[in-house]
């Protein structure tokens, strides 16, 4: 059997084969028998190596996952800091800024900026995103303030319709819209926007986006009528403009 596997023997080329032929069914076998021996000895020794190289795969998969929510972040913040940079208040100086605190619960309704009294920004300042006004600053000190969002119900801020009439908004907390009281009795319409009145003795300029009207109820049995509106500013934005205005002393 050695002789007829030895190479060069090809006048033994007949016989090889004939043996070959014969063992055929015998390695046919012999496979069967010991390649799940094979397979278990393997699965058995070469497991570390496997849970390596998944370890090493979930790793890649993760790196990638990161990478993609990093530049969807950059684009988000790319799309938000070009908004910011086409908006204008009229006559009105502004700081731009960077939120780096937002509210931790649903209950809080203040957020901090990286722009301070350093930068010119003192309490009472209107802080306005490409959607309309955000809320005032309430404290400020070197390099950073504090925000307090017009959903506060501290906050009031003088509204003027689009048909010129003056009255007042008042937040009612972070999820729930702004209501509306009026001078007077004035028709409105949901859809109808309101925006800042620019009252004398405020430094919240005019004209500056607060709200679209989401709700009218009118009065019945003596009560006033309820009027609610929407923010149009993105409460959740992560660049903001400081109004560089200071109230009338």
């Amino acid at each position: 059997m050695l002789v007829l596997d030895l190479p060069g023997t090809g006048p033994l080329d007949p016989v090889r084969n004939v043996v070959a032929a014969a063992f055929r069914p015998v390695r046919a076998v012999g496979n069967a028998v010991f390649e799940p021996l094979s397979n278990g000895w393997k699965g058995a020794f070469g497991y570390g190596d496997l849970e390596d190289e998944n370890a090493r795969l979930r790793g890649e998969l993760d790196e990638r996952d990161g990478l993609e929510a990093e530049v969807e972040r950059l684009e988000r913040d790319n799309a938000e800091l070009r908004k910011l940079q086409n908006l204008e208040v009229a006559d009105e100086r502004t700081k731009a800024a960077k939120v780096v605190s937002g509210p931790i619960t649903s209950f809080e309704q203040t957020l901090e900026i990286d722009a301070g009294t350093s930068g010119g920004v003192r309490r009472g300042m209107a802080v306005v995103t490409g959607g309309g006004i955000l809320g005032r600053v309430s404290d400020a000190k070197g390099s950073s303030a504090t925000v307090e969002l017009l959903t506060s119900p501290s906050v009031r801020i003088g509204i003027s319709t689009k048909s010129g009439d003056i009255g007042l908004a008042q937040g009612q907390g972070r999820g729930r819209p702004l209501l509306i009281t009026l001078d007077r009795d004035v028709r409105l319409s949901e859809g109808d926007f309101v925006y800042t009145a620019g009252i004398d003795r405020t430094a919240i300029p005019g004209d500056v986006s607060v709200g679209k009207i989401s709700k009218v109820t009118e009065a019945a049995d003596g009560a006033p009528r309820v009027i609610e509106v929407e923010p149009t500013a993105d409460l959740g934005s992560r660049y903001v403009r400081v109004v560089l205005r200071e109230a009338p002393r």
